[in-house]
């Protein structure tokens, strides 16, 4: 078994492209840090709890880029003998917990609004929303949101588009950016339900707010965590990116005394692991293993666009049973 750690760029240049990714997380963790103290800052003006699950998000941010900072600086790594295949599950492990944080935050506050929701509906008084500074602070956030998603999203593509560090993170700003500016024009318009016959509801819009946005939002950490899940559990990759690659290296292998009896792609953040099973039809030494490797893996990155991690099996035998 041959196997190799190839990461498809210059040193200098993969140095660049972290220092990239860091100063970008950098800017998130103080954006978010802000977004956090207004969110939390205009809740106690305005007494607003869908304004509150707003701070908490941006809080989650700024939680979730201290870790991220400290993983993209390790997923660089080399193996080693504390970690043999590498660091870049850490990136997968971080998307997972990050997701699970946020649906536990948006299970919690969609918790409390049902409550609020059905202590209106037992006739008990529900205090009354403060709109004085939901529009300053509404538009301010939704500014510095998509700001970020535009710094994470640009990063990321300077940088190869292979991180889902910065993937995640501009994913999350423009979500934030969209509870802001969504919650901060229904409430505004609360008045404008006193006069029609849903005035009976304007006492709890901010309740149903929280409801409603809480459901839109899950979508997006419910399917990070989902992806991330499958990705640290060691699932394969996509059927149509394993055709691809098994089609790729049939063309590579074909005039060689080599016949593909198989192969695995996984991908673990932003790394795809290939293990491909061949079946020599003379010797080889050690030598000609590598030299074949190192085309495969050069064509398996060329087709995939990323950093790949690899391993060359020679064995006689498929390594799973046909169907």
């Amino acid at each position: 078994m041959a196997s190799a750690d190839v990461s498809g760029e210059h040193p200098i240049r993969t140095d660049h492209h972290r220092l990239i990714e860091q100063r970008s997380l950098r800017i998130g963790v103080i954006a978010s840090a802000l977004m956090a103290v207004a969110g939390l800052w205009v809740h106690v003006l305005s007494g607003s709890y869908a304004l509150l699950l707003d701070g908490l998000y941006s809080a989650v941010m700024v939680g979730s880029g201290l870790v991220a900072a400290r993983i993209s600086r390790n997923v660089v790594r080399p193996p080693d003998r504390a970690y043999p295949y590498g660091y870049d599950g850490q990136e997968a492990l971080y998307v997972l917990f990050r997701s699970l944080v946020l649906i536990g935050v948006l299970t919690f506050a969609a918790a409390a609004g049902l409550a609020t929701v059905i202590d209106y509906a037992k006739g008990q008084t529900i205090p009354e929303v403060v709109l004085g500074p939901v529009a300053l602070y509404s538009v301010g956030m939704v500014v510095i949101c998509w700001g970020l998603a535009w710094c994470h999203d640009r990063d990321w593509r300077r940088t190869g588009a292979q991180s889902q560090l910065l993937l995640t993170e501009a994913r999350a700003a423009r979500v934030d950016g969209l509870i802001s500016g969504l919650t901060g024009l229904a409430l505004l318009s609360t008045p404008l339900l006193r006069e029609t016959p849903l005035a009976v509801l304007t006492p709890i819009t901010d309740s149903l707010l929280v409801l409603v946005v809480s459901a839109v939002v899950l979508r997006e950490p419910l399917q990070a965590f989902l992806t991330a899940l499958s990705q640290t559990a060691g699932a394969s990759a996509e059927s149509d990116t394993v055709r691809s690659t098994r089609a790729a290296l049939e063309d590579l292998l074909a005039g060689l005394s080599c016949w593909l009896l198989d192969l695995t792609v996984m991908q673990v953040g932003r790394t795809a692991f290939v293990v491909v099973y061949l079946n020599p039809s003379q010797p080889m030494d050690g030598a000609a293993i590598d030299l074949l490797r190192l085309r495969i893996e050069e064509r398996c990155r060329q087709l995939m666009t990323r950093p790949v991690r690899s391993e060359v099996i020679l064995t006689a035998t498929p390594p799973f049973p046909v169907h």
